[in-house]
């Protein structure tokens, strides 16, 4: 796995991935960073706009669910004096990233997805797969008939100098529609067939119409889904560069925790795929591509669109032990955008992740991932199932297995009905209050945001249609807006209603005035859970503690003793999932916080 300083203060732009070239230009005199804050720092808009107008910076995306943090365009002194910041974990360049690519299915054959009957694919979109898949690329084509798109956002607008995300994602390049093809074509009778037929497909633009873009642009994208992670289950990024970039690999991890999985792409330069980001991330399921031509196993097919060898890792594909399984990638038939034929067929690493994507949604769609350790149980999964019968003739001495969704035992998804009826119920519609928060409290007279989605799988974004009250009282409508309450405890309530009069809704209670008084004995403790390259850290706030020094205790025991400074960072450096309770106590003494429990 890759090997780098955890908080890097500054990163080197590197050159883009794959076969496409890209020269960086000589910096200007500003030039685009990320910087990402402590974790669990509030108001994350407030502390950008003074840390912007402290150092003559002009800020541009803001974080606030993946990780906290945002873009700004300054000079590279302002940026190491923001680095200095006592706020700021670290601040890293903006860097170039592109697409991966070179140039009935014969990946969905080769992974045996045709031979699972529990996937129901028979020529007719009586059911769907039950699960929500976001495509992390160049957008979708929203009007291609073979395709269930529900939702999108663009992060990719104009230069790293101009940060806004706006509209629903449409596809202006090819890539990004060719992916969700392969992830979940509709199983209709026309065009191809995808892993997981009908998924709905979120369309997450942050490369713009030449397939290229930056970090700045795919973190946007990552946090829009981590807000939504209640909805999407599983996500792919079939794109990279070389160089680590630690903003990104902290964002995916975000959206881990959240319960969302990742699938990316190996690369396509015939390299280590330790070298390229996110393909060395240990967060995701890294894909290499196989070349196969045939649709079966045994060796014998015959070249078709490009020259390579049937049955042996494609002769582009990145390699290496990051790398944790191979899927078809040669010559692969998808949907296209509608203008550009509609369908097509291209090669990549790009195209093979997108069917290890479609395997991990046939698992979520059953087995809904909430955290990081159900995450990683669904990589195993995936990985586990896979079977050996190619040939790896990459010299890494590495055999990845090769992804088999044969098993209907493993793969076993949940169904909805699809167009065709299914002899089943059109499911309510899908709806999450994402701020504010369950339980938050907010003080008298405060302005508080509401923001929220509504999805629904044959109406599809009812968002605008949102109407939501506070203990049955109307307070707004729509996806967003913000209103000041009276102060006691409020139920609000975020409802909508689809074209066959089914309710959805999502519900949170807060609280508007003065706020309690903190539990435990008078200290107030407050844990955030994360990992950093995979290894379990702790960050714990506290107030109220009186003495020079507290005692820390995890699990009942005192694992350090410190100053009384209100913060301190547990690093536990363990792996894999768990949970660990902790209190603040001072120091000797029986007086404590309350008990806080981080989960991994």
């Amino acid at each position: 796995m890759f090997r780098k300083t955890v908080h890097a203060v500054l990163v080197s732009v590197a050159m883009i991935a794959g076969l496409l070239t890209a020269s960086a230009a000589a910096p200007a005199a500003h030039q685009s960073y990320i910087v990402v804050l402590d974790r669990g720092t509030p108001n994350v808009p407030s502390v950008a706009a003074e840390l912007a107008a402290a150092h003559g910076g002009q800020v541009g995306y803001v974080y606030e669910h993946a990780i906290q943090g945002f873009s700004m365009t300054m000079s590279s002194g302002a940026a190491a004096s923001v680095a200095r910041n006592p706020r700021v974990a670290y601040v890293v360049e903006d860097m170039p990233r592109s697409i991966t690519v070179q140039t009935a299915p014969t990946g969905i054959e080769r992974i045996f997805a045709d031979d699972n009957s529990g996937i129901d694919i028979d020529a007719t979109d009586d059911f769907r797969v039950d699960v929500d898949v976001a495509v992390i690329d160049t957008g979708i084509d929203w009007a291609h008939p073979d395709l269930n798109v529900v939702d999108g956002i663009n992060c990719a607008n104009g230069s790293p100098f101009t940060a806004k995300c706006s509209g629903n994602g449409d596809d202006d390049h090819y890539h990004g529609t060719h992916v969700a093809g392969t992830i979940g074509a509709l199983d209709n009778g026309i065009g191809v067939v995808g892993v997981a037929p009908g998924a709905r497909l979120h369309a997450v633009k942050v490369l713009k119409s030449n397939g290229s873009g930056y970090t700045s642009w795919i973190v946007a994208g990552i946090d829009w889904v981590t807000a939504r992670a209640n909805v999407i289950e599983v996500a792919n990024m079939s794109l990279g560069g070389s160089g680590f970039n630690q903003a990104e690999y902290d964002a995916i991890q975000g959206a881990v925790e959240a319960g969302v999985a990742f699938a990316v792409a190996a690369g396509n330069s015939d390299a280590d795929a330790n070298n390229f980001s996110p393909a060395a991330f240990d967060n995701v399921l890294t894909v290499s591509a196989l070349a196969d031509f045939d649709g079966a196993p045994g060796g014998t097919g015959s070249p078709t669109c490009r020259n390579d060898q049937d049955d042996t890792l494609a002769d582009f594909s990145n390699w290496g032990n990051a790398v944790q399984i191979a899927a078809p990638g040669v010559c692969i038939l998808s949907t296209y955008p509608i203008e550009q034929g509609e369908y097509g067929t291209i090669s990549g690493t790009s195209m093979a992740s997108p069917h290890a994507a479609g395997a991990l949604a046939l698992l979520a769609s059953t087995d809904n991932p909430a955290n990081a350790s159900d995450v990683f149980g669904l990589y195993d999964q995936v990985i586990g199932a896979g079977n050996l019968q190619w040939t790896d003739d990459s010299g890494d001495g590495i055999k990845e297995p090769l992804l088999d969704v044969s098993s209907d035992a493993v793969f076993s998804p949940s169904l909805v009905p699809g167009s065709g009826g299914g002899g089943g119920e059109d499911a309510p519609p899908s709806v999450l209050i994402t701020s504010p928060d369950d339980g938050a409290s907010f003080g008298s007279g405060v302005s508080i945001s509401f923001t929220g989605s509504a999805i629904d799988d044959v109406d599809g974004d009812l968002t605008a249609n949102l109407v939501w009250t506070s203990s049955a009282v109307e307070i707004g409508t729509g996806g967003s807006f913000s209103a000041t309450l009276s102060d006691g405890e409020h139920v609000i309530t975020a409802a909508t209603t689809d074209s066959a009069s089914q309710n959805g809704s999502d519900t949170v209670t807060i609280t508007v005035g003065d706020e309690p008084e903190p539990p435990g004995d008078g200290i107030a403790l407050s844990v955030s859970a994360y990992k950093v390259r995979g290894l379990q850290k702790a960050d714990l706030t506290w107030t109220g503690a009186t003495s020079t020094s507290v005692d820390v205790r995890r699990n009942g025991a005192v694992v350090a003793t410190v100053a009384n400074s209100g913060a301190y960072t547990d690093n536990i450096d363990q792996r894999g999932g768990g949970s660990y309770t902790y209190q603040i106590c001072e120091a000797g003494s029986s007086v404590c916080s309350n008990e806080v429990t981080a989960s991994y």
